[in-house]
């Protein structure tokens, strides 16, 4: 037999050498790769970066704490079609293969190479997953080794529901959502088992390239990608062609891609501070956490709507100011890629002005044309609005109408105030904040003036004074003297005499405290403080929730020394609940993301008032709204009892008012103190915000009078002398005393 010719031998044993090279290469390479593998123990102990949810008093959620926008769901919870379809364009063999869809990274490599560059991955659901909990996200070789060998070990260990479970709640789909859950809500203001076909198509299509493919990014290109993912899942036989063509035709609610205004920034943030300094930054936005607030949702807008436009009311009284002026740019023109959305009627939006013609301006928001008519903007110089305005100029605009058809809007103009405010309401019956805001706009300033900013408050300091009075035998009818006084006091060894005058720089003689309490009659007020002795007073504020320093002058029943509004409604808050305190508190209680409690609080009350005291001012304070400053609030047509402030040369404007559940305050004012106005007074701006609030709150809900203690008697007197009369005296008044 003929032997083979030597070149022939030593070139198969050249191959043969160089195979057991390679394949021992090839071996050691696994053998380091899989000692330097994650160990998959991460996976048994994985636990989600959760988002931590604030709820309102009626257990409503509003508010979020995130770093990763997501909420877990188990696998039952999700829907089908959402399920099949990111099986259908992610891993169609998912349930064929053990850890590496080969067919898919064939079908990959190839697709990749017809385009000379990456375009399509090839790696299945499980590698997908070991990429987002195990392993960095680079792109070279040793990482995808390390992918498919993780992949095929994940295969061995877990079910397919459950690395299907996994896969939903971590994979990201764009606009700060992680998880299916938290994706249905974002692009459908649903929960991920509530999506129809189209909708469970449109969040599938999202992995790949989540805001490429986004429906809020390019409405057009998520239509195709989301008819794509419907064509795969007909191929796959998860749906019918009949299910397919009736999901084609679904149209996007744009309503749902609007970004909600974030509910009571301030009252938010004064949350997160709290929270953050009990259980630390990272399980307040990766613990997901349930925290239970006081906060009622229905108050809180009543206060974001009354106070924000009636510092626009204040702020256009002065007149248009110039905003700032820009060239138009490719959002003015429409060519946004959220030049789709629809504008909502009521809200307030930036716009571009357009055109200027004689009774009309055209201004441009996105891919919409408004038109504001100039006799609808009396604030306006209207005879010469080119004075004012120019093309180009970006200007705030609320909408009126909306023709969607022909996609124009009408709108009225407004503007930013520059002056500030700030609101707070508690329930009195046990201390709980049901509203609050801090400024007129979050984002423009986060200081928070409701409990950080300390103003002067004027004449609503002297119930203090009165209650003071009242808790050592005066009387409503008691009587003083409203006539000129001085009190002499010493400034760097000089002697200088205060004059107090009131406010119309009238003296009225002899006056019931009564009278001079609802008028707000300084001289009264100064001269009662004098009898009774400030130390009383002070004492009796700080018994009531007043923290701030409080100089012992007589000026302090003027209200000269500052206060923060929070600490004002606290105290008010005590006269509606017949003298017992409750500190203001915002959290309820607190759970983790099982469920189980962490804290829950519990109010405490204390007396600090007698009820009688306490019944006698909010007679004299009702008396307020019924004939005196806060007339205004008497549209009401419900008992309600409270005290104006303004404080000198008119820098601040207070109104802290009350029913028997409800105490709210407002204050109004520039940052750095300047005049609201030579002639402004809380009863003309904080007034009218304060009712229209309490409107809002108490529509359709029956009035609840204020309850008599046993200890206090009635008798009818002469509302301008004090003394008993009778049924026949047209200016009698039940007046009350205790017994």
């Amino acid at each position: 037999m003929r032997r083979p010719p030597r070149a022939i031998v030593a070139l198969l044993w050249s191959f043969l050498l160089l195979m057991a090279i390679s394949l021992g290469v090839v071996g050691g390479l696994l053998v380091t790769y899989l000692r330097d593998l994650p160990t998959l123990d991460a996976l048994e102990e994985y636990q989600p970066s959760l988002v931590t949810t604030l709820y309102s008093d009626h257990d409503e959620p509003f508010a979020t704490f995130f770093e990763q926008k997501r909420l877990w769901v188990p696998l039952n919870k999700i829907s089908r079609h959402l399920i099949n379809g990111i099986i259908a364009v992610e891993d169609a063999q998912f349930y064929e293969h053990h850890g590496i869809n080969f067919r898919g990274l064939a079908r990959a490599i190839l697709v990749n190479l017809r385009a000379m560059r990456p375009v399509e991955g090839g790696s299945s659901i499980t590698q997908q997953l070991t990429k987002l909990l195990l392993l960095t996200p680079e792109k070279h070789l040793s990482r995808k080794v390390k992918e498919a060998l993780l992949a095929i070990e994940i295969e061995k260990r877990y079910s397919k529901e459950k690395i299907l479970e996994l896969y939903l709640n971590q994979v990201y789909f764009g606009h700060g959502a992680y998880g299916v859950e938290s994706a249905a809500q974002t692009y459908f203001k649903k929960s991920v088992e509530q999506l129809n076909l189209a909708e469970a198509a449109t969040l599938a299509g999202l992995p790949r390239a989540p805001n490429y493919y986004s429906p809020i990014t390019d409405k057009e290109r998520a239509i195709r990608r989301r008819d794509h993912v419907l064509a795969r899942m007909t191929e796959r036989g998860f749906i019918t062609n009949e299910q397919a063509a009736s999901a084609f035709t679904v149209t996007f609610d744009e309503f749902s891609f609007e970004k909600t205004r974030n509910l009571g920034p301030y009252f938010v943030e004064y949350i997160r501070q709290q929270l953050e300094e009990k259980y630390g930054t990272y399980a307040v936005y990766h613990g997901g956490l349930k925290v239970y607030t006081t906060l009622n949702i229905g108050a809180q807008r009543s206060a974001e709507s009354a106070l924000i436009e009636g510092l626009r009311g204040i702020d256009k009284a002065r007149g248009f100011r110039l905003p700032r002026t820009r060239s138009l740019t490719a959002h003015d023109s429409g060519k946004s890629p959220l030049s789709y959305l629809i504008p909502k009627i009521g809200e307030t939006l930036s716009a571009t002005v357009t055109k200027i013609l004689p009774g009309a301006i055209t201004v441009q928001i996105g891919g919409y044309q408004g038109n504001i008519a100039l006799d609808k903007v009396p604030w306006l110089n209207t005879s010469q609005p080119h004075q004012q305005l120019q093309i180009g100029m970006e200007v705030k605009v609320q909408v009126v109408r909306v023709n969607k058809g022909k996609k124009t809007l009408d709108l009225n103009l407004e503007q930013d105030p520059e002056i500030e405010g700030a609101f707070l309401a508690l329930d009195p019956r046990d201390g709980g904040i049901k509203a609050m805001i801090g400024g007129y706009d979050f984002e423009r300033s986060k200081f928070n003036r409701a409990l950080q900013a300390r103003r002067q408050p004027g004449s609503a300091f002297k119930p203090f004074v009165y209650a003071a009075a009242f808790d050592r035998g005066f009387t409503p009818s008691t009587i003083m003297n409203d006539a000129p006084v001085s009190y002499p006091f010493l400034v760097d060894g000089k002697r200088i005499e205060w004059k107090p005058e009131n406010y119309d720089r009238k003296f009225h003689g002899p006056t019931t405290l009564r009278y001079g309490l609802e008028h707000s009659i300084n001289v009264v007020a100064v001269k009662l403080i004098e009898r009774i002795g400030v130390d009383p007073v002070i004492t009796l504020a700080h018994d009531l929730g007043i923290e701030s320093t409080l100089r012992r002058e007589y000026a302090l029943a003027l209200g000269v020394s500052e206060v923060t509004l929070s600490e004002m409604v606290s105290a008010f808050g005590v006269f509606a609940h017949s003298g017992i305190r409750f500190p203001p508190y915002s959290i309820r209680k607190v759970a983790d993301n099982k469920g189980a409690l962490l804290e829950e609080y519990a109010p405490v009350s204390q007396r600090t008032m007698r009820e009688e005291t306490a019944f006698i001012l909010t007679n004299v304070l009702k008396g307020v709204v019924e004939r005196g400053t806060g007339s205004r609030a008497r549209v009401l047509g419900r008992p309600v009892a409270g005290k104006t402030g303004t404080t000198q040369e008119a820098t601040d404007a207070w109104f802290i008012g009350y029913t028997p559940n409800l105490v709210a305050g407002v204050w109004i004012g520039y940052d750095t103190k300047r005049s609201l106005g030579r002639h402004e007074t809380s009863a003309t701006l904080a007034v009218p915000i304060w009712t229209r609030f309490m409107q809002q709150v108490f529509k359709d809900t029956p009035s609840e009078e204020f309850s008599v203690p046993e200890n206090v008697a009635s008798a009818l007197v002469n509302y301008s002398s004090g003394r008993p009369t009778t049924l026949d005296d047209k200016d009698a008044i039940q007046e009350f005393f205790l017994k």
